[in-house]
């Protein structure tokens, strides 16, 4: 794997991972958050400047319909997505730490599979993603507990066995508070997970914590606990409204709210068509980084710009001197893809600059690139 994963939720493991063993003494120090952290003195003859630089990448949604996963089927019961996923891997596979959004759970034939209203999705599709080059699972959406919490405790299962993390849903309070932090090149990056609605399913009593909504204590108490031990915050939200290609008041406001809290980055889900990019102002003078939405990755919806979704990056150099250590996050950007239809008239995943299929809506290759980029400065 390219990628430690640390979890941890006692104060012991986190002095051994930031190296703070005189907590008394950090204390007293005046606070510099965030991009600037204090780090102890040592011989400056002999001090070489370390910079480290790494890529973290989102896929948008991956929502399976019954018409894109009975194609996949390869005997009764069994299916095999590798063949749809493959062509985009050369593209997917160039962050260093890939989230893609899993929107329909991946209970699997035991609960019986099921498309839209109330989704049920083969496992094979997460073997499928990571082969390709995902390294964890958002699953806070819509539709986490369509049908209900067994597919969900399956699906955790999954993501076990095949040793992915995932954030978002849990199997019980003690799994929702182990921090998910991942360090990869010695940078560590906290991941935090919410969606805005259940489609109206009220959460079963005694599995409050199986799904993290979009509540505003819960989400502030989080990125505190996360803020100050990580370089680099990530939030994933699943917001807005569905098709629209701007994002509306709510997203806006949360993404600003999000912003004032020192979160770097913001990945936005659900519309299913991609938004544009937008860097929004800290208090302390930085900017957090807001894909508002990445469309779809893989699905099989065929409305206006639902064929049309993307890999999202940002660079993120941290940089170590003898007096301190600073993060900078650079080149945000979407690559787009496009689902199309293959000889056997299967919805298969590729760069879109790759393909002379017209999408959908007739967009073309540097009209989305236009579009996602038109906020940035």
């Amino acid at each position: 794997m390219r990628f430690i994963i640390v979890l941890f939720t006692s104060c012991l493991p986190l002095l051994a991972l930031t190296g703070c063993t005189e907590s008394e003494t950090v204390s007293n120090r005046e606070h510099e958050k965030r991009r600037l952290h204090t780090v102890t003195k040592v011989n400056e003859a002999s001090w070489v400047t370390q910079e480290t630089t790494i890529t973290i990448g989102a896929l948008g949604d991956v929502l399976l319909h019954g018409r894109v996963y009975e194609l996949q089927e390869t005997k009764p019961g069994v299916y095999d997505f590798s063949p749809s996923l493959k062509p985009v891997k050369p593209l997917v596979s160039k962050p260093d730490f890939l989230m893609a959004n899993q929107e329909s759970v991946p209970g699997g034939v035991e609960y019986g599979l099921s498309t839209y209203p109330s989704f049920n999705s083969p496992k094979e599709i997460i073997p499928g993603l990571k082969e390709i080059g995902v390294d964890m699972i958002i699953a806070a959406n819509n539709h986490t507990i369509d049908r209900g919490i067994p597919p969900l405790m399956s699906a955790l299962d999954l993501y076990d066995e095949l040793e992915i993390p995932y954030s978002g849903a849990y199997r019980d309070e003690s799994d929702r508070n182990d921090h998910r932090i991942i360090e990869i090149e010695g940078i560590n990056i906290g991941v935090l997970s919410y969606t805005s609605s259940t489609n109206g399913i009220p959460i079963p009593v005694g599995f409050e914590d199986s799904v993290a909504m979009l509540e505003e204590d819960r989400v502030i108490s989080d990125i505190e606990a996360l803020r100050e031990i990580v370089d680099v915050l990530v939030v994933h939200v699943h917001w807005g409204n569905e098709y629209e290609r701007v994002p509306n008041e709510t997203q806006m406001s949360w993404a600003q709210r999000l912003a004032d809290e020192e979160v770097d980055i913001i990945f936005g889900h659900h519309p299913h068509v991609l938004q544009p990019i937008e860097q929004l102002k800290q208090p302390d003078g930085q900017e957090s980084l807001v894909f508002y939405s990445l469309g779809n990755f893989y699905s099989g919806q065929n409305f206006e710009f639902t064929d049309v979704g993307g890999v999202a990056s940002v660079e993120v150099t941290k940089t170590k001197t003898a007096d301190a250590v600073t993060i900078e996050l650079t080149k945000p950007f979407i690559e787009p893809t496009q689902v199309i239809r293959g000889q056997n008239e299967e919805y298969i995943v590729v760069p879109m600059k790759d393909t002379d299929i017209p999408s959908i809506a007739g967009e073309s290759y540097d009209g989305t690139i236009e579009h996602v980029m038109q906020w940035l400065e």
